[in-house]
């Protein structure tokens, strides 16, 4: 998960009650994904022993409920976890093997434990007493809603603290460094390098590229999947904007003789959202009419959806064919409209269009022309296929300025590696010379910059960075040079860069006697889970819980 809860109390609170479950976020089971009823179905080995359906589910719900808590999202509803390679399967088995780790090493967290961890994390700051209201809002609005019980919950904290002591067991040995080493790394990351660096840019070379039609229209013949229009699609489709139900929405509000309570609770549980211009926290008479925005809006989505998946079975009672949705919206007097064509990668021209249209829409033909209901921010949306327009590459003609564009920019950058290469050359021989690289960039019409002091673990430098340039780059090359070293020239997007190590600054006696014993710790720290990490690695190679995760990727 994110470490030890008890640490990230107030940040793990925080990012629990920002999230709101509208009506139609279903829970994902780890029983769908598992499939019922199969009691003999293999679920892969565990240390040779087959891997007990029961204790998946488990490890899946853990598995949901940890991201949940370390993103504010539960991973088969978030963009998130597909953009980053989140594997739902895999940690499900990777908390498989440590629950299996726990009972082998006799770990066993009390009630006690769990409790005290509960009662950590949902403490006042302030007043420093166990916070119920929280505790309970949790469970009702966030848990319940998707069938996370206080016991899930519970077993998912007790799990988690048996995972710290895991940690602390196997990274024990990463914990054995001495002053003495840690004072040594210390000073090597912590010494400054003094750099100066010369920027050329592509745009001054631009003027220099002489066009030659026959020379353009090569260029256009060697990169015509540049300038390809790749597959296109053209969808009918119907929209249910969810403020058409604002006024039904408000009338639903305006019955509700619970309203204004279930307005303070909300509050009391979101106050960190209703702040002012100088972030100074609202009152609830404040922050009352934002809050029953909230609601109205809420409610007007809802109403939307259902209008929407209504629709959406009336159509699909028909045939699958694109006429179906046509002919069922003008018996309801909706509005049928339809898009340019669109690329899957660019999507369509439509504000607020949800993530899944473009791929929705890709997925349809004439023989399957009726695509799901899709929810976006604003809106509902159904669409029926209309048209697949295939790949084209377009005459010379047509992209001739596109073509000759590119064709400059390219011989812009070509110049400039010749120019970087040359200084290059030439300032490596002025400083064997005894000159100056500051002098001999200016020789060549360069202005030759000076660079701030770093170390290893800066993250940024203006001047770099002002330049376009990556500070993470710069610095690393730096530490890859020696003192009085010019850098090859490296190019960049917009030209390229030569870096000169002037030397380096060793990190002065006061900073290492103040800082060195907390670096230690943190040094001790970091090679303990590196350690546990090592540990993790073999046991999940040994005990082969993940051969059904690689043979799924392999297509199996």
């Amino acid at each position: 998960m994110i470490g030890t809860l008890r640490k990230h109390s107030q940040w793990l609170w925080a990012v629990i009650i920002v999230v709101v479950i509208i009506s139609f976020v279903i829970f994902f089971s780890p029983d769908a994904r598992l499939g019922r009823g199969a009691g003999e179905q293999d679920y892969g080995k565990l240390y040779g022993e087959p891997v007990k359906r029961e204790a998946l589910v488990q490890a899946y719900a853990d598995a949901r409920l940890g991201y949940f808590l370390s993103t504010g999202q539960w991973p088969d509803r978030d963009e998130r976890a597909r953009m980053f390679g989140f594997n739902l399967e895999g940690e499900a088995r990777q908390r498989l093997l440590l629950n299996h780790q726990l009972k082998e090493h006799g770990i066993d967290v009390g009630e006690v434990a769990v409790a005290q961890e509960i009662k950590n994390i949902f403490t006042d700051p302030q007043t420093g007493a166990f916070n119920l209201q929280r505790y309970d809002s949790m469970l009702k609005q966030h848990f319940a809603p998707v069938g996370v019980s206080e016991a899930n919950f519970e077993r998912f904290l007790r799990n988690e603290l048996g995972r710290q002591q895991l940690t602390r067991m196997f990274g024990l040995s990463g914990k054995l460094i001495s002053e003495r080493a840690a004072d040594g790394f210390y000073r090597r990351e912590n010494e400054s390098a003094l750099t100066e660096f010369v920027f050329l840019a592509n745009s001054n070379n631009l003027a220099k590229v002489k066009l030659d039609e026959p020379l353009l229209r090569a260029y256009h013949t060697n990169n015509l999947a540049t300038y390809r229009i790749p597959e296109r699609v053209q969808v009918h489709y119907v929209y249910f904007a969810y403020t058409n139900h604002n006024a039904e929405a408000d009338r639903k509000l305006s019955a509700d003789t619970n309203l204004v309570a279930v307005m303070k609770q909300y509050y009391e549980t979101n106050q960190f959202r209703f702040r002012d211009t100088n972030g100074t926290a609202k009152t609830f008479e404040q922050a009352r009419d934002q809050i029953r925005t909230e609601f109205r809006d809420r409610e007007a989505a809802r109403f939307g959806q259902k209008q929407a998946a209504e629709f959406a079975n009336d159509v699909f009672r028909l045939p699958n064919q694109a006429a179906s949705l046509l002919t069922q919206a003008a018996k309801k007097g909706l509005a049928v409209k339809v898009t340019a064509p669109f690329t899957q990668a660019d999507g369509p021209k439509l504000s607020n269009a949800p993530a899944n249209f473009a791929e929705t829409a890709f997925a349809l033909s004439t023989e399957e022309a009726l695509g799901q209901m899709i929810a976006g921010l604003d809106g509902a949306y159904l669409m029926a296929f209309k048209d697949r327009l295939k790949p084209v590459d377009p005459p010379y003609e047509q992209v001739k300025a596109k073509v000759a564009e590119d064709y400059r920019r390219s011989q812009a950058s070509e110049l400039t590696l010749q120019e970087g290469n040359n200084l290059v050359k030439a300032v490596n021989t002025a400083i064997a010379a005894g000159k100056s690289f500051k002098d001999t960039c200016k020789q060549f019409g360069h202005t030759a910059l000076e660079v701030p002091p770093f170390n290893r673990s800066t993250r940024s430098v203006e001047i770099v960075e002002s330049r376009s340039l990556s500070t993470e780059e710069v610095r690393d090359l730096a530490f890859s040079l020696a003192a009085g070293k010019v850098s090859n020239f490296r190019q960049t997007g917009g030209g390229g860069f030569v870096l000169f190590v002037k030397g380096f600054q060793p990190v002065a006696e006061e900073q290492v006697k103040a800082e060195l014993a907390k670096y230690a710790d943190s040094l001790r720290d970091n090679r303990a889970n590196y350690a546990y990490r090592e540990w993790l690695s073999r046991e999940v190679e040994r005990s082969g819980v993940m051969g059904s995760v690689q043979a799924s990727q392999r297509g199996e």
